[in-house]
């Protein structure tokens, strides 16, 4: 951005700070293209001659500490010939969160080339704060500490209804005025990379039409059923006389295990009919409207919004629990995602990196490319939120405690890889890698092994009995892998040496160290397996396949891990060829989950925490990525394989997103045999397994064949359809 003049009212820079912005000029002809570029802190709503064009633009603080986003918008179509109006509402957070660092300083910086001339934030802009957002009422508790948004108080006798609006007279506002050291606090301007979010519209709630009418003689609440877990900014509208308060909750809004709230909204009537959306933003299954007395509901409902992507993968099968299962993990992904991934919508909204490598495996067989891009936002920030000493924090961008987590950043940094063998983008990696480099420099061996780095906090996962010693030293080593796989692509192999002898040292020690002949243990330990340890082991590739069977009896009866490590455990029965039994334990494990009447996944295998954490997903990977089978030999789907493990299923559909196109395999059992219906896109070659129950059943097939010791005839296809 060539403007760096950054506009406000001084002085306003309080928490939840509501600012209107005003811009009127002429144009002496329409304009085709008018590339505004627009920076705030925090958040924005743009209005274009009367017309909401942005609905909450902005994203959190930069790529490290000393930046700030800014977006890239045409306006072209929105623009008259004549006189034209931008109105700009924006909201300053004024607070630190878990997921933001907090300026010290609102402000907004526009530009916008027109036709050969450029319209900038100056002090031509009329400014206003917003007089309807009020303080917050002392009673109220506030939002918890880990949230950089805050509570909503809106006092709608105080408003000024249509300031955005052509033929509003702002004559009488204060002109903007500049703010002379906003670029210290703000930093380097960084062009946002993900898209601005979607928007589902206005929709009631599924029980709003037996309220129409409903005039409350006390104080009441109402329960609105949303269809799912989902994003949304409440809406009222109501009749009422002055200054009843309506408060609106979502059922998530206490987390009673943290014993911490989440954000409300609080709205004091005007007399006569109303409506009012509440711009703050909310999650859940259930919206609470507390009303007080005498007010006559026309009709509540809700504004749907959330991060611009589309579902494209699925998996049906004929077990309707697991579809349910790969059901609520999709679901619970995506109401984890908006300016970055979180861990959960309600509680921090933050962006652990353990929870950020789970989800983008699964975003990798559900959504479209633009959920990528939400990834690579994220590794931009993990790299360069990173501290000159190497020191690599692990909730990222943060305005509050400064975590490391070691095993987190670890599976963090083996995820750079994994993302590039799935989408072949290797456009990150050079931030990545450096960023990777310095961090595993940090740990110390010893004979061979990883030398116990605590971090900030010492957490491996949730749950008993973690087994640290050898968790630790399969991660690191698979951090390594990738970093070695990366200098190479890179042209840096010859920066590889001394990871290359950590990761054989670890090799030669592993099983001395921590193999007692049937499983995996630290021998200062108390010697009682753990399967995390086990199943990591496997992942990492230090267990050899002669110890697979003694592993998977581990897995089957320890029960250890918690959501977080589960997906780990499953990847490690169906590396070991017993897909058969990841089924069982997902359907035991998650059980509960499936069965309760909500759209999403829990925290932990009970109720305790949050009732929407993406971490619970892994089971949507395990289905399309060992069910169904689907899963790249080279980078970016050049070449892969589909082989599908059913056990005890008899039809397995899914649909698969690659960089190549969509990938589809439909499989059925009937009789003694299997049959298969392929698509295989465009430019890419594919390994197919098909099962083989009688090798006679494969005489009329047409298409050249070998077979495996396990029972599967396999065809090299290129792409088009078959049916096999």
């Amino acid at each position: 951005m060539d403007n760096r003049k950054c506009i406000w009212k001084n002085g306003e820079n309080g928490e939840n700070t509501w600012m209107c912005l005003v811009k009127k000029f002429d144009l002496n002809s329409d304009a085709n293209k008018a590339l505004a570029k627009i920076a705030v802190d925090s958040k924005y709503w743009l209005y274009v001659n009367g017309r909401p064009v942005i609905f909450e633009g902005g994203i959190k603080r930069g790529p490290d500490r000393h930046s700030i986003y800014y977006d890239e918008v045409d306006l072209g179509e929105f623009l008259n010939q004549g006189r034209n109006t931008i109105a700009i509402l924006v909201l300053f957070f004024g607070k630190q969160g878990f997921s933001h660092l907090d300026s010290g300083r609102g402000g907004l910086v526009f530009e916008m080339d027109i036709n050969g001339d450029t319209i900038c934030s100056d002090e031509s802009w009329k400014v206003k704060k917003h007089p309807a957002y009020v303080s917050a009422d002392e009673k109220d508790e506030k939002s918890n500490f880990r949230l950089s948004e805050s509570n909503l108080y809106f006092d709608a006798g105080k408003d000024i209804p249509g300031w955005y609006m052509p033929d509003y007279d702002t004559s009488d506002w204060d002109n903007a005025e500049i703010i002379d050291d906003a670029p210290s606090y703000w930093g380097s301007f960084h062009k946002r990379i993900i898209p601005q979010l979607k928007d589902f519209g206005y929709k009631k709630y599924i029980n709003s039409d037996e309220l129409k009418g409903h005039k409350t003689k006390e104080k009441e609440i109402f329960k609105m059923k949303l269809p799912y877990n989902a994003q949304i900014t409440p809406v009222l509208k109501v009749t009422a006389p002055a200054g009843r308060r309506i408060t609106i909750k979502a059922d998530n809004y206490v987390d009673a295990l943290y014993d911490t709230k989440s954000v409300m909204s609080v709205y004091y009537t005007k007399d006569g009919y109303q409506e009012y959306e509440s711009l703050g933003w909310m999650n859940g299954e259930y919206i609470y409207y507390e009303i007080d007395e005498g007010v006559t509901i026309q009709e509540l409902g809700y504004h749907e919004t959330g991060y611009n992507t589309e579902f494209v993968g699925s998996f049906v099968c004929n077990d309707a629990f697991l579809n349910k299962l790969w059901q609520k993990s999709l679901r619970t992904l995506y109401i984890t995602m908006r300016d970055n991934f979180m861990d959960c919508p309600d509680r921090e909204r933050a962006q652990w990196w353990g929870d950020v490598n789970l989800e983008m495996q699964q975003m990798l067989y559900c959504l479209d490319e633009r959920a990528l891009l939400l990834y690579k936002k994220g590794v931009e920030m993990m790299s360069g939120w990173t501290l000159d000493s190497g020191y690599m924090l692990t909730v990222v961008p943060s305005g509050k405690d400064q975590f490391e987590l070691p095993m987190q950043n670890l599976a963090g940094i083996w995820g750079f890889w994994y993302y590039y063998r799935y989408t072949g983008d290797a456009s990150f990696l050079p931030q990545a890698y450096e960023a990777s480099k310095e961090y595993l420099n940090l740990f110390e061996m010893k004979d061979g092994l990883v030398v116990h780095r605590t971090g900030s906090w010492d957490w491996p996962d949730w749950g008993d009995n973690a087994d640290i010693a050898p968790m630790e030293n399969a991660w690191y080593y698979m951090a390594l892998d990738a970093l070695i796989n990366m200098a190479e692509l890179l042209g840096k192999q010859d920066e590889s040496g001394s990871f290359i002898t950590r990761k054989n040292d670890i090799k030669n020690s592993y099983d001395k160290n921590f193999w007692n002949g049937s499983f995996y243990y630290d021998k200062t330990d108390n010697g009682k397996p753990d399967d995390r340890a086990n199943a990591l082991a496997v992942i990492s590739g230090l267990a050899e396949p002669d110890k697979y069977a003694d592993i998977v009896e581990v897995l089957e009866k320890a029960t250890n891990s918690s959501p977080y490590m589960e997906k780990y455990v499953l990847d490690a029965l169906c590396i070991a060829g017993r897909i058969d039994k990841a089924i069982i334990r997902m359907k035991t494990r998650y059980k509960e989950m499936v069965d309760y009447d909500y759209s999403t996944l829990w925290e932990y295998w009970n109720q305790d925490g949050t009732l929407n954490h993406a971490w619970s997903g892994g089971p949507l990977i395990t289905m399309s990525k060992y069910i169904a089978g689907i899963r790249p030999l080279e980078a970016g789907y050049k070449r892969f394989e589909i082989k599908p493990c059913l056990a005890d299923l008899t039809n397995v559909k899914c649909d698969v997103p690659s960089a190549k196109g969509l990938i589809s395999v439909e499989i059925s059992k009937a009789d003694d045999r299997y049959c298969m219906k392929l698509k295989i896109p465009m430019g890419t070659e594919a390994d197919v397994y098909l099962p083989v129950i009688d090798q006679k059943s494969l005489s009329d097939i047409g298409y050249e064949y070998s077979l495996t010791a396990d029972g599967f005839a396999v065809f090299k296809l290129k792409e088009g359809e078959y049916y096999l």
